[in-house]
């Protein structure tokens, strides 16, 4: 019995040894899949950037190489003067500025509401907001283009933003969140003769800025990234977003498709998406983090 003891206690050791191996070696691999994925998903964000930099003829060369021959900011020029592309930019940041701005303010009342607040017939509102998230969006398109429309409101920014002002996404992430929020908060406010809306902007918002923050960061690029919406609303030149202002780079009859051009367009359209990511990716994925799914 000894001996079997002294041999467990010499193998065990091992054993220990061997699986942290087996656990580092996958996680090895397990690195080098995700940078491997990763840079398969950003391969044509790194080729649109190096083809902005390109001359026209090392666009087309064959065999196709990555790197430009020679570098350039010609595209760039010819992308902002070809194109009234700095009023395009504009739009979209108008466009996309207004639909966060309201779409965090009505999620963020919506949430405290159903999350603290008592009412009759809260939860089965909350359903019903639910509920909305399973119809697409392809679905209510032709009844909002016809709604909008006869209003007067083709090629305007109501015409761009009212049909986005509110999300029920963020009414249902931000709810989720403020119910992990202790209830003794609440009752401590209002003993101490809080209202319910010094109690959201004092204590819940500040301690919910995480969340808040990741919702803003999604309501942004699902906005910015809009191409149906405004491509159909919008059909002067002076209302369009720089998505739809990109299409027409391909449908200039004097000078061609210039790929060049085109890519330099696309780059500058990416310019604010990249610029979050970098600055907020952090901040993004702690709220996702602290996001809880609590019912």
């Amino acid at each position: 019995m000894s001996i079997q003891k002294n041999t467990q206690a010499i193998v065990a050791p091992e054993d220990k040894v061997r699986g942290r191996g087996r656990f580092g070696t996958t996680e090895l691999f397990l690195h080098v899949f995700l940078i491997a994925a990763g840079l398969f998903v950003a391969f044509p964000i790194i080729l649109a950037i190096f083809t902005s930099f390109k001359l026209p003829e090392d666009v087309t060369n064959y065999p196709p190489t990555l790197l430009p021959d020679a570098w350039t900011f010609e595209n760039y020029v010819t992308a902002w003067n070809s194109q009234p592309l700095f009023r395009y930019f504009i739009n979209s940041v108008i466009q996309t500025g207004v639909i966060v701005l309201f779409q965090v303010t009505f999620s963020v009342l919506a949430a405290y509401a159903f999350a603290i607040l008592e009412f009759p017939g809260r939860n089965t509102l909350f359903y019903l907001i639910l509920a909305s998230l399973m119809v697409p969006f392809q679905l209510t398109f032709i009844p909002n283009f016809i709604l909008v429309s006869s209003w007067g409101w083709a090629n305007t920014y109501m015409g761009l933003t009212v049909p986005f002002l509110a999300s029920a996404f963020g009414v249902f992430m931000l709810r989720q969140f403020f119910l992990t929020i202790p209830k003794d908060y609440h009752d401590a406010a209002h003993i101490d003769g809080a209202s319910s809306w010094r109690y959201l902007w004092t204590v819940v918002v500040p301690l919910s800025k995480g969340a808040i923050s990741a919702f803003g960061i999604f309501s942004f690029l699902s906005a910015w990234s809009q191409y149906l919406w405004p491509l159909v609303i919008t059909n002067e030149k002076e209302m369009r977003t720089i998505q739809i202002g990109i299409r027409f780079f391909l449908f200039d009859q004097e000078r061609g498709a210039d790929w060049g051009a085109i890519m330099a367009a696309a780059v500058i359209a990416m310019l604010p998406t990249l610029a979050i990511f970098l600055v907020a990716q952090r901040q993004l994925v702690r709220g996702i983090a602290m996001t809880g799914l609590k019912g």
